[in-house]
């Protein structure tokens, strides 16, 4: 299958590719669950649409330079009522302040030149992958990804390991650079651990924005491809149907699912 910009997100792309995001919706470690992705691959679930996503599809629009496609096609970004009818609503003109903080700062525009939304597939891990750049530079030895977020400050209690966490781990976000610098440097041919140098670059929905630019070194890229290595063999199972699906019972498919099949003791309650 070939990829481009219309049929990237499709359930056939999907179904066909092994992604970064995919990827960590099989894993209970990153908020995934086995049967949620199975169902979006059958396409049984559908994901309910979330502000925050379309809030992050704003600022990527606007680095791509399509800001006023994204606008014309999704009119939902503006109010359709009162006094405000015809106007982005509140929430999007406030990514108008985050994209300025970002375009006055001239190292975020350096880390975000280059080619936008480049699409890359190789066989890896036995499998096929898609990723997708959302700045190339590989004359500079970079790319750079853009991520909008909550804020950088949070922390998340992660259950398995008992122990809190910053976004970086919690959202997987080092597991998605290692991944995109591997699938990289296959594409274009260069020897083992040769990498580009992965940027992320946040900009936060604070008033007013924060905003940083994130580098990760070869380490960072060698660890985490090493705990996809640890996990592939079962996600490749389920996602083949050889192995059926574990159930989380917390996530939305779950608990639109949900039939009950035992009585629990209240001592089963977990607090963490």
């Amino acid at each position: 299958m070939e990829l481009n910009k219309s049929n990237y997100f499709s359930l056939e792309a999907n179904r066909h590719y092994m992604s970064v995001s995919q990827f960590k919706g099989f894993l209970p470690s990153y908020g995934g669950c086995e049967a949620q992705a199975m169902a979006k691959i059958s396409g049984e679930y559908v994901q309910p649409s979330i502000t925050a996503f379309m809030e992050g599809h704003y600022v990527h629009a606007w680095n791509e330079g399509t800001l006023p496609e994204f606008k014309a096609d999704n009119p939902e970004l503006y109010s359709s009522r009162g006094p405000t009818s015809g106007q982005l609503k509140s929430n999007f003109q406030h990514c108008n302040k985050m994209i300025e903080v970002l375009e006055g700062d001239p190292l975020v525009m350096k880390a975000l030149s280059g080619q936008k939304e480049v699409i890359m597939t190789v066989e890896m891990f036995g499998i096929p992958w898609k990723v997708m750049l959302d700045s190339y530079q590989p004359e500079a030895k970079i790319f750079a990804d853009l991520k909008a977020l909550k804020e950088m400050d949070g922390k998340f209690w992660n259950r398995e390991a008992q122990a809190y966490e910053n976004f970086l781990d919690h959202y997987g976000y080092i597991i998605q650079m290692a991944v995109y610098a591997e699938v990289e440097r296959r594409v274009s041919g260069r020897k083992e651990e040769d990498w580009l140098l992965p940027h992320m670059v946040v900009v936060t929905k604070q008033d007013p924005p924060d905003h940083e630019i994130i580098y990760f070194d070869f380490d960072d890229i060698a660890a985490h491809l090493r705990i996809v290595g640890n996990h592939i063999e079962r996600v490749k199972a389920v996602k083949s149907g050889t192995v059926e699906p574990n159930r989380c019972e917390k996530c939305d498919y779950c608990r639109q699912t949900k039939k009950i099949t035992r009585i629990k003791h209240h001592k089963e309650l977990a607090l963490y």
